[in-house]
């Protein structure tokens, strides 16, 4: 009997691309394929891009460019490119890099497999299962305490700078017992915290059942026995209902956490970007969250360099955040992206002229961002250890207030790293802060105050 194709999966991009990568690992092995995370003896490599701007669109070049080296210097059979590069830009992909044995764009990926056998020129091993691709079995490749939730695909919305709609096309949301039933089982193999993601997370359920749905869910995720958090990203402004607010509000499991992409906040720059809402109804959504719940964290991220954005636009952006005081913000200089209205605007901004007023913004949030971590010294926080830095004898942990990969941390002060800990839950007392970061220490004889083991993910390569 022939020894099965080992593949591994290289995954670019944001959370919704990771989802991705781990259902082609599923149907990779349904298909009977095995998986490694070791490059090197991969027959197979796949990597799944990420084509949402330039930036990304030459990153994922350059990774296939350095993982088709193992075609000569390795095991590689075949090298596979999938994902959004390849739905947006097919022919680059190919031209770029010939060794590319074959392509799947973002929404065939449940034919990975029979594209991966065709590549290596053999006969798939099992059938693939026929209509619509399932979400499921999916290999998680997080950490075993927390993983995503992608509730929907696609998006509804027509903001001039995004090429989304036209790589994912439109907004497709996931039944609610689907995802009720995925989370249970995500929960029963050890997951405690689920970050629930989409294009737009707010406008979920719209398409099957006439309206946003996103409160509900939550409830129903709350109620699952196991979970500790519930956290949301990718929200979308003008959805941030009063029913959602409430839905957070009441269970202590929703994490004090959203995100919340503004983009900007002067209307003229809005209006040009196709965004709903103003400074004013955003002062009134961030005012809300904060009565509802005290202690949100509250993330945003802004687009500089916008066409058309003049000086007094900008300042009119950085008084804006001055007042309101985010306690997360990203910023993106504008990207003219191909095939996007907002590419063909008149009045583009310098790159030079963007930059630095990145620079500013940033340099205004550090500001706010250190006050900010300062109120936390001498409070206790609940935090769920994730690894042990041997060369600083820290352990370095999350709190509600920290997504996994885009936020600080808080730096626990521990002894020797014992492998049960890291998955736990535990309180620590904030001792110090950084601009970013928390520095803590555990509280007593570091009783955890959850105790449940969990085990750590087999490697897949993702």
């Amino acid at each position: 009997m022939r020894k099965p194709i080992r593949c591994v999966v290289v995954s670019l991009g944001c959370p919704k691309n990771l989802v991705d990568s781990e259902q082609v690992l599923g149907w990779l092995t349904q298909s009977g394929f095995a998986l490694t995370n070791e490059l090197e003896s991969a027959e197979v490599v796949i990597v799944n891009t990420c084509g949402f701007l330039q930036a990304a669109v030459d990153e994922s070049l350059k990774e296939l460019r350095r993982l088709a080296r193992l075609k000569k210097q390795g095991n590689c059979q075949a090298l596979i490119a999938a994902g959004c590069l390849v739905s947006r830009y097919p022919d680059l992909v190919r031209k770029a890099v010939p060794e590319v044995d074959d392509c799947v764009g973002v929404l065939e990926l449940h034919r990975v497999a029979k594209v991966t056998a065709k590549a290596l020129g053999i006969p798939l091993r099992r059938q693939e299962v026929l209509g619509e691709p399932p979400y499921a079995p999916r290999i998680v490749s997080t950490p075993g305490w927390y993983a995503y939730l992608k509730v929907a695909e696609g998006c509804d919305r027509t903001c001039t700078f995004c090429a989304i709609p036209a790589i994912r096309g439109r907004q497709k949301s996931r039944p609610m017992e689907e995802l009720l039933t995925e989370a249970r089982e995500l929960v029963g193999q050890g997951v405690r915290e689920l970050i629930v993601i989409a294009q737009d997370t707010t406008r979920y359920g719209i398409d099957l059942y006439g309206k946003p749905m996103l409160a509900d869910l939550l409830r129903g995720l709350v109620a699952i026995d196991g979970v500790k958090w519930v956290r949301l990203l990718y929200c979308y402004p003008t959805a941030v209902s009063h029913r959602l607010i409430e839905a957070m509000a009441e269970s202590e499991k929703v994490a004090r956490y959203i995100d919340i992409p503004l983009q900007h906040s002067h209307p003229d720059i809005l209006r040009a970007m196709q965004r709903g809402g103003d400074d004013g109804f955003y002062e009134q959504l961030i005012e809300r969250l904060r009565m509802a719940m005290p202690d949100i964290a509250i993330r945003t991220t802004f687009i500089v360099g916008f066409p058309g954005e003049t000086e007094g636009h900008f300042e009119h952006l950085l008084q804006f955040v001055k007042a309101m005081r985010f306690d997360r913000l990203g910023v993106f200089v504008f990207s003219p992206e191909p095939g996007t209205p907002a590419a063909q605007l008149p009045h583009q901004v310098p790159y030079e002229v963007a930059e630095e007023r990145k620079h500013r913004l940033l340099m205004e949030q550090r500001k706010i961002s250190r006050k900010r971590n300062q109120s936390f010294v001498g409070r206790e926080l609940e935090v769920v250890l994730e690894s042990f830095d041997r060369s600083k004898g820290v352990y370095k942990a999350r709190s509600q207030y920290e997504a996994p990969d885009i936020d600080g941390m808080v730096l626990v002060r521990g002894e020797r790293r014992r492998d049960e800990q890291l998955g736990s839950f535990t309180t620590v007392r904030v001792v110090g802060a950084e601009v970013y970061d928390l520095q803590a220490k555990f509280v007593g004889e570091r009783r955890q105050r959850d105790d449940r083991r969990v085990e750590h993910p087999v490697g897949n390569g993702v």
